[in-house]
């Protein structure tokens, strides 16, 4: 496993200043439309400074960029807090209410999706990692669901196996 916070970090910065200076300051450009706009930037950026970066070619060449399985891994002997998709039957809105609060590094293992916040066309922090689980032995009714781990609690790490 490589450890590729820094990357990501990079990443997580020049993401959220394309929205917060580029969309989010302009009233007019504040609008769903604008954030629809955005995650297909974003995707580029991306591909771009992840993606491209981890493969050592050149990013003008995303075309051919492989992508790959990205790691949270929460940091830490003791738990970190966890947000836990709990679905509703009929309901399309996200509840990030499971009973299950804490998780350990040794519990489960989470995909990266996306970066986070709550307020969606406010000012950008990726705030929380958006994850999918993809393994919980303990609680495997848990596996396929998103999640939502704070980024000061985890690393981001790529399996080079």
């Amino acid at each position: 496993m490589r450890d590729i916070t820094d990357i990501m970090d990079h990443y997580r910065v020049v993401a959220r200043s394309v929205w917060n200076f580029g969309f989010s300051v302009i009233d007019e450009l504040r609008n769903w439309d604008s954030r629809d706009h955005f995650d297909q930037i974003e995707k580029l950026v991306f591909k771009a400074l992840v993606d491209a970066r981890l493969a050592n070619e050149h990013a003008c060449d995303l075309a051919t960029v492989p992508e790959h399985e990205y790691h949270i891994v929460p940091q830490g002997v003791g738990p970190v807090p966890i947000l836990i998709q709990c679905p509703r039957e009929g309901d399309r809105n996200r509840y990030w209410d499971d009973p299950v609060k804490e998780v350990k590094a040794s519990d489960a293992e989470f995909h990266f999706l996306d970066f986070f916040d709550w307020d969606q066309l406010g000012y950008a922090d990726f705030q929380y990692y958006r994850v999918r689980i993809v393994a919980f032995p303990s609680k495997p009714h848990l596996v396929g669901r998103e999640a939502l781990i704070e980024h000061k609690n985890a690393r981001v790490v790529l399996d080079v196996g």
